[in-house]
């Protein structure tokens, strides 16, 4: 061998010495995992509510009519809502959300599928719902303190 050709396989060792086979590259560790999906946000949220309520009346009609009819309503009540609450209700309203925000995602999807729950049942069974002992055993006292003020039965504890 010359010594041109040594030089040649000199160099051609050291390339394929960094770089990887060809068959090694599509096997990298979690190439093939994708990436873990997001839940959801609830149709109107607090965050959607709260970026509609720091907009300018135009800009909010504006974003409201690009909604679908009934989530546009939802918006619309939500926001009327807000905007009857006195300075105390709306303190109280931030204090329980941020309350629900520290809470770890399991329970948080918990607490707010009782919410729904407990909103969609009469008053009586509401608070015989509030009192059961499934409540009690399932939720901490601090959890059932926000089922109650989420439900509208604040004074039951």
């Amino acid at each position: 061998m010359t010594f041109r050709g040594s030089i040649l396989v000199a160099g051609l060792a050291a390339l394929c010495a960094t770089t990887p086979p060809v068959w090694a590259q599509g096997k990298r560790v979690g190439a093939n995992r994708k990436a873990p999906e997001r839940p959801q946000r609830p149709a109107g949220s607090v965050r959607d509510v709260e970026r509609l309520e720091r907009m300018s009346p135009a800009q909010r009609r504006e974003e409201l009519a690009k909604l679908p009819a009934e989530r546009r309503q939802q918006m619309e009540q939500r926001l009327e809502r807000l905007h009857k609450m006195t300075p105390e209700e709306r303190a109280a309203l931030n204090r329980r959300y941020e309350q629900f925000q520290h809470l770890p995602a399991d329970r948080r999807e918990a607490v707010r599928a009782e919410i729904q729950h407990l909103r969609e049942l009469p008053e009586a069974e509401r608070k015989a719902r509030l009192n059961s002992k499934e409540v009690q055993k399932n939720f901490s006292s601090h959890e059932q303190k926000l089922l109650h003020e989420a439900s509208g039965e604040p004074d039951m504890l």
